[in-house]
């Protein structure tokens, strides 16, 4: 299977890299060299090369025959500004989805964020940090509460419609929790915690799978106080997360 990678040179994409790479046919892009890796350089939101010898549409080239694409290339950071999203995360995933669309590549698997439901998340608080507690499904709807979340919401909403519109045959949208390579996590963010492990099987899933349309699944482990249901996830990608924070080995 020919697998596309955005934002290949990050730390979700070394992991997915190291899971795929014996079993795939990898095209990776970034805006920056991936070690160890052949890999295109480029800016998504735009047709500029970013530095010398890189080629303007070499990007676009790699979509083609390409069965799946991995849209993992983002700005990262949760204070981001609007500005700052606006190109990074919602221009350049706008010309992945279209340029995807038109190689007819059958599925985008999208790193979404537990961010794009974060004022539901908050709605609930504190009660769904209790394992009692009412848990938030596949099936809420994007509501946002930073320019970062928003950003992701458009992603999540585009996907769907270029799905409506028969031009995908599958999107599936991964809110991803908190994913972190060292075991020592804040408490503020260990209930969002995704296991090396888990991060990978769970993105492999959604790359080999077979499903049509568009899903909504969540990119966190198994623990009590997470505020995240799990069974569509489970369901949909026949998938078992294995890792529970305190028994976690760096990954």
């Amino acid at each position: 299977m020919r697998v596309v990678i955005t934002g290949a040179a990050g730390k979700i994409a070394k992991q997915l890299i190291d899971e795929l790479g014996r079993l795939h046919e990898l095209r990776l892009i970034d805006s920056r060299t991936v070690p160890g890796q052949q890999s295109i350089i480029a800016d998504l939101k735009c047709i500029l090369p970013v530095q010398k010898g890189a080629s303007a549409s070499g990007w676009i080239k790699a979509f083609k025959g390409a069965h799946v694409v991995v849209h993992l290339a983002a700005n990262p950071q949760q204070a981001a500004s609007w500005p700052e999203v606006w190109g990074d995360n919602m221009e350049a995933t706008w010309n992945v989805l279209e340029v995807a669309a038109a190689h007819r590549v059958s599925r985008v698997v999208f790193a979404s964020s537990n961010w794009a439901v974060k004022a539901l998340e908050h709605e609930l608080a504190p009660n769904c940090y209790l394992p009692s507690g009412p848990k938030i499904g596949s099936d809420a709807a994007p509501c946002p509460v930073n320019p970062y979340g928003l950003s992701k919401a458009f992603g999540e909403i585009a996907g769907r419609m270029l799905v409506t519109q028969g031009r995908l045959d599958s999107f599936v949208a991964v809110r991803i929790g908190y994913y972190a390579s060292s075991t020592v996590i804040d408490q503020e963010f260990a209930h969002l915690w995704v296991g090396s492990d888990d991060l990978r099987s769970l993105l492999r899933q959604c790359i080999e799978v077979p499903f049509d349309g568009f899903h909504v699944v969540y990119g966190v482990s198994t623990q009590p106080d997470s505020p995240y249901d799990l069974t569509y996830t489970k369901a949909l990608l026949s998938w078992t997360p294995e890792q529970l924070l305190g028994n976690a080995s760096a990954g």
